[in-house]
Formats: structure tokens, sequence, C-alpha cells
């Protein structure tokens, strides 16, 4: 007699073990509902993977009545899982301001990081910034013939591309120091993007890295 009730308990714990496993499989499966017109997830997360992680995006989601959104949210892929992808809002202005004071809380425009799941079926668009195809470190050999002529202390006009905040940034101050042979200069600005700095920022380009699209004296 024990030895068939301890059967029947094995085989009742096998069978209920087998229940479980199997309704957990289909419970594990997510339900997709997809807005009208947004892209389905499968697409979303192929062409997320296509991209890559650190390049910037334009993403266009979708309203649940298939309208889309008034603009699309710029952001910067930071990571990419199985289920989503986390994508750091790029606003140029907003990170300018947040590292002249560490105390700032909100400045328009909005910040931070958005993950997106690729089952919530919102996105409807998704794009690579156009800056991050189109933008172009100026002329070397020009570059430095330029670099080459500025005294120290010239004030000068420079725009290049900040791959930390995502955008192309224009300032206003002073060549500092320069090194032609070495293809490096530094520069101190007082103006970054219209914004007007408290301290002079010194700022270290070195050409082998960083994207310098204009360099100009100020005349």
């Amino acid at each position: 007699m024990k030895n068939r009730k301890s059967g029947n308990s094995s085989l009742f714990f096998m069978e209920d073990r087998f229940a479980r496993h199997f309704f957990k499989f289909f419970k594990s499966k997510p339900k997709v509902t997809l807005r009208p017109g947004a892209m389905p997830p499968e697409e979303v997360k192929k062409l997320i993977q296509q991209i890559g992680k650190h390049k910037k995006v334009n993403i266009r989601r979708v309203e649940f009545d298939g309208t889309p959104e008034e603009h699309p949210v710029t952001v910067q892929i930071v990571d990419i899982r199985d289920e989503y992808f986390t994508g750091k809002v790029v606003n140029v202005e907003r990170s300018i301001k947040q590292d002249l004071d560490d105390k700032l809380v909100y400045v328009k425009g909005g910040g931070g990081t958005i993950d997106f799941y690729y089952t919530d079926g919102d996105i409807m668009s998704i794009e690579e910034d156009i800056d991050e195809i189109v933008i172009q470190q100026m002329n070397e050999k020009e570059l430095l013939e330029i670099l080459d002529a500025l005294d120290l202390d010239e004030s000068i006009l420079i725009s290049y591309y900040d791959m930390d905040k995502g955008g192309v940034i224009n300032g206003t101050g002073k060549l500092i120091e320069k090194d032609v042979e070495n293809r490096t200069f530094k520069v101190e600005l007082s103006l970054i993007n219209d914004i007007e700095l408290d301290e002079p920022k010194t700022i270290e380009f070195n050409l082998e890295n960083d994207k310098v699209l204009d360099l100009e004296v100020v005349i």
C-alpha cells in the first residue's frame, strides 16, 4: 500500500509541476496591442539593434486613437535589452545649464532617461538623427592652418559636436593653448549656445577624436 501511495504521490507531483510549467510558459508571453500606425515589436527591436548603442535617434510615438505625437522625442540610445531599450533624452541646453549648476532641478524641455518596451506598441517611427548622419568634421588641413595662424588669447568662435550631450555646441571665447604638430588645442569659452557662463569653461580638443565643425576669428 505504501509503495502504491508513494507512486501516486510522485505521479501527482510530476503532473502538477508539468501543469504549472505549461501554464507559466503561456503566461510569460506578453499580450501586444498595437496602436493604429505603430510598428510591430519585432521591427522596433530589429531596427534598434541595427542602429546600435550611443546613436542619437528621433522617436515618434502614437496615441491610443492613432494620432501621432506632435513632436518626436530625441534620445541617445544608452542600453539595449531583450524586452526594451533605454534612451537618454537629448537636450543640449539643459545639459549645459546642469553643468553650470549642480543644484538645478528643472529646465524647460525635460531630460532624464526613458525605457521603451517593444511590447508597448506605441512607436510609430524611429529615425537616426540628421546630426549623426550629415555632420562632418571641418577639413583637418584647413583647420590646422587656421590654428597655426591664430595667436594665443585671440578671440574665436568654435563649433563642435559634443558626443556626451548628443548635439552641436557653439562657443565664443579665446584660444589659450595649441600644439599644431600633435593636433591638439585648448579654448576658454565664456558663451556656449547663447548661454553666458558665470565662469569661463576650458575645453581641450584632440583632432584624433573630437569633431570640430568650424573655427574662426572674432572680427
